[in-house]
């Protein structure tokens, strides 16, 4: 044999050591890999702040750490689901605030999202409890705080041509009526100012 190279036996020496010593490498490698991730903190779901219900007034109540701020304003949510659920937050606040609590308490779901419920439920109550039914089967769920881009211009078309258009109707309606009230058909209006001469006494 050549005078520099390994024996045979020097050989088989070698190959164990480094085969060993790449396990302890592997192994130890493993092992801070492990404690490493034990000693991180886990990544915990903040919890929500879920309302409760009073059985001696018969409400919601917000929690504490509920801040109460919508995720859009009245405006949002005509330009997100129509007309109806703008003038509900618009005439009967209370009311809405009482929808969005009470979906917070039963789905369990942030204020956000109740109100994006809320809106479309109020828009179109058949389509809404369809799509909650479909969830329900595994279909997934629909983030009804995005505002479409198609919803938005015919809300914005309604804004601004249909609702002048029904203004203008009832005001000349009322006025024509108030100018030529004409016989009146009940006493319901009796007292009330309302074509009065024209009720039989």
């Amino acid at each position: 044999p050549h005078p520099s190279s390994p024996s045979i036996k020097q050989q088989q020496t070698v190959q164990p050591t480094m085969k060993t010593t790449s396990l302890l490498v592997l192994a130890f490698a493993t092992t801070t890999s492990a404690f490493g991730s034990f000693g991180k903190p886990k990544a915990t779901t903040p919890k929500l702040p879920m309302p409760t219900f009073d059985d001696a007034t018969q409400r919601y109540v917000k929690s504490p750490d509920d801040d109460g701020v919508m995720p859009y304003d009245a405006i949002g949510s005509a330009l997100r689901h129509g007309p109806v659920p703008f003038i509900t937050r618009l005439t009967n606040a209370d009311e809405y605030e009482q929808g969005v609590l009470k979906y917070m308490g039963t789905a369990k779901v942030s204020r956000a999202e109740a109100v994006g419920n809320m809106d479309a439920k109020l828009n179109n109550p058949l389509d809404w409890s369809y799509q909650k039914m479909e969830e329900k089967n595994g279909k997934p769920k629909i983030d009804y705080t995005v505002l479409d881009p198609k919803q938005a211009a015919l809300t914005s078309v309604w804004a601004l041509a249909i609702t002048p258009l029904v203004i203008n109707v009832v005001s000349s309606t009322v006025s024509q009526f108030n100018n030529e009230p004409g016989p009146c058909v009940s006493k319901a209006f009796e007292g009330l100012g309302i074509c009065s001469s024209y009720i039989p006494h």
